[in-house]
C-alpha cells in the first residue's frame, strides 16, 4: 500500500516567514457560459511540501527538472523521531545515536512533531520553527549512501535562526548532488517505510519545486 507524505496545496498553505501564499483565479468557468473550467495558479516554488535541489543555494548546482525517476526513488528510507519545539536546534549529537541506521539509508526523514503547529499555531510554524544546525548538516555529509533529507517543518531553516539555516542549506546542497524535502506530512505515519518516491513539478527554469511524496508501507 502507498500513502502520501506530502500536504495538499491550498490558499491557506503556510509559507516560510509568512511569505506570499498560493493564489487561484478562474480563467474559464462553466457557470459563466464557458465550455469548461480552468484556473490560473500563482505560487512560490518553495510552497507547501517541496523539494530543494542543489541550485537553490549553488548557482552551478542541478535544478530539480534535471532529476530522473531513479534519482527520485529511494529504496532504503529511515524515519527518525526527534521531538522539537519552537526555535530549537537539531544538532549532530541528536543524530549520532542513529549513525548505523543512517549509514544504511538513502533518505532520512526527521519527524520532529512540529507539524502540529501547522494547524494549531500557523504563525509559530512559519516564523519560529526548529532549525537544522550547521554541525548536523556537516555530520550528514559523512554518509555516502544518503541522497536526501526530509523534515516535517516548513524548512530546515527558521526565520529566528536564518543565518544558521542558510549555512545548513549550503553544507547539504553546494557542490553536492543532494535533495532536501521540506514541509512534509509525517504525522501519524508508520515508522517502517519500504520505499519513498518524490514527484516534483518539473519546471525547467526553477531551482526547486512543490512535490508529491509517496511512501510504500
Amino acid at each position: 500500500m502507498w500513502i502520501f507524505l506530502s500536504h495538499r496545496l491550498s490558499v491557506k498553505t503556510p509559507v516560510y516567514d509568512d511569505g506570499p501564499r498560493l493564489e487561484i483565479s478562474p480563467y474559464k468557468q462553466i457557470s459563466k457560459g464557458d465550455s469548461s473550467n480552468s484556473f490560473f495558479i500563482k505560487m512560490l516554488n518553495h510552497l507547501g511540501t517541496h523539494v530543494d535541489a542543489p541550485n537553490h543555494f549553488d548557482p552551478g548546482g542541478r535544478k530539480i527538472s534535471s532529476y530522473t525517476v531513479d534519482e527520485l526513488f529511494f529504496s532504503k528510507p529511515l524515519l527518525v523521531e526527534l521531538g522539537r519545539k519552537t526555535e530549537e536546534l537539531i544538532t549532530a549529537d541528536d543524530l549520532r545515536p542513529f549513525h548505523p541506521r543512517i549509514a544504511e539509508s538513502d533518505i532520512l526523514l526527521l519527524k520532529t512533531g512540529f507539524q502540529v503547529y501547522r494547524e494549531t499555531d500557523p504563525y509559530a510554524y512559519v516564523k519560529k520553527g526548529p532549525c537544522l544546525s550547521p554541525d548536523a548538516a556537516e555530520y550528514l555529509r559523512n554518509f555516502p549512501l544518503l541522497r536526501a533529507l526530509g523534515v516535517d517543518m516548513v524548512s530546515i531553516s527558521s526565520p529566528s535562526k536564518r543565518e544558521l539555516g542558510r549555512e545548513s542549506h549550503r553544507k547539504l546542497l553546494v557542490g553536492r548532488d543532494f535533495l532536501i524535502i521540506e514541509d512534509m506530512d509525517l504525522l501519524n505515519k508508520p515508522a517502517d517505510l519500504k520505499r519513498v518516491l518524490v514527484v516534483p513539478l518539473m519546471v525547467e527554469e526553477v531551482d526547486s519545486a512543490p512535490c508529491t511524496v509517496l511512501a510504500e508501507v
